[in-house]
């Protein structure tokens, strides 16, 4: 074990699996009636996090024919072979080497290589899955890494002795080192990016409707992350607002700061207070909010905010 560093993903479920061998590197059988406990920690301060149970996955057992061999030969007689399945290895006394079911019936198992000595009845005999043999899983949870930090920590897998209860350590390197590395990361999901938030807005007079115009400065709407389907919101605040929004956009990479804009969407209030949004889809290279305040009445232009309210900000997200 402890091989590599252990990546876990922060805030999605981690199934993890650990594989138990020998100081030659080798598979060894562990028993799934056994307790194996993995604990997570703090590297720095040795604050315990997790501590869960591993799931063994390890299916081997020992198992005793029914009746000695008469000759070698490729057949075993296990009485009942409930248990057994197709692809599991057999090793044992007078059992050859990589020696696999192949067959199984009621009663008998068909191994791929013949026996090399009879095989007794008293001889008990290995059966395991090989991708499985030694191998224990973790399941972590979403909520089991929901609250971590996104750093380096440290775990240790230990079994239970059902004796007494105590802990024992299932590794230690040459250093008699017990504990592996393991990082927290979150690459899984994409970080979300905080609105673009528009609270200025330059007004100027348009001389052909003879009203104020209140207009934002040109917003990038990233058009190199977005598809003709791409989907754009704007959420607007408005105090007693009265008037009308145009929700602008334009292809052009360098707009002009009063023209080359086509509205795509409008909205008219009397007397708003409160957020508005509007969705609207397709590649931008930049939008533009614009808001043209009504007219009091008796009054011939539309500069009286006492009369109009306010539009206070816009946040925009694509």
């Amino acid at each position: 074990m402890y091989q590599r560093d252990l990546n876990i993903q922060k805030g999605i479920k981690n199934l993890v699996r650990i594989q138990f061998k020998n100081s030659d590197q080798k598979k060894i059988a562990v028993s799934n009636t056994a307790t194996y406990v993995f604990s997570m920690f703090d590297s720095v301060n040795r604050r315990l996090l997790i501590e869960k149970p591993l799931a063994i996955l390890d299916d081997s057992r020992t198992l005793f024919t029914a009746a000695t061999q008469t000759d070698t030969g490729t057949s075993l007689n296990f009485g009942d072979t409930s248990v057994l399945s197709i692809g599991q290895t057999i090793t044992g006394y007078g059992i050859a080497a990589n020696t696999a079911i192949v067959g199984i019936t009621t009663t008998t198992v068909v191994l791929n290589r013949s026996t090399i000595f009879p095989v007794s009845s008293s001889t008990g005999l290995t059966v395991c899955t090989p991708g499985l043999k030694g191998v224990g899983e973790l399941i972590l949870t979403e909520s089991d890494t929901m609250d971590l930090d996104i750093s380096e920590y440290q775990f240790s897998v230990k079994y239970r002795d059902p004796a007494d209860g105590s802990c024992l350590p299932t590794y230690a390197n040459t250093y008699y080192t017990v504990a592996g590395n393991l990082k927290v990361l979150q690459d899984i999901y994409p970080v979300l990016q905080p609105s673009q938030e528009i609270v200025s807005f330059k007004p100027s007079f348009n001389a052909s409707s003879n009203l104020y115009e209140h207009k934002s400065g040109n917003v990038y709407a990233y058009p190199e992350f977005n598809s003709n389907t791409g989907l754009h919101t704007v959420a607007m605040y408005m105090t007693r607002y009265r008037g009308t929004v145009y929700i602008q956009g334009t292809l052009d990479n360098t707009p002009a700061s009063f023209g080359r804009y086509a509205t795509l969407a409008t909205r008219t209030y009397n007397g708003y207070s409160g957020v508005d949004y509007a969705n609207f889809n397709g590649v931008f290279s930049f939008i533009r909010i614009m808001y043209v305040p009504a007219v009091a009445p008796a009054e011939s232009v539309n500069n009286n905010p006492t009369f109009f309210g306010s539009f206070d900000k816009v946040l925009y997200r694509c």
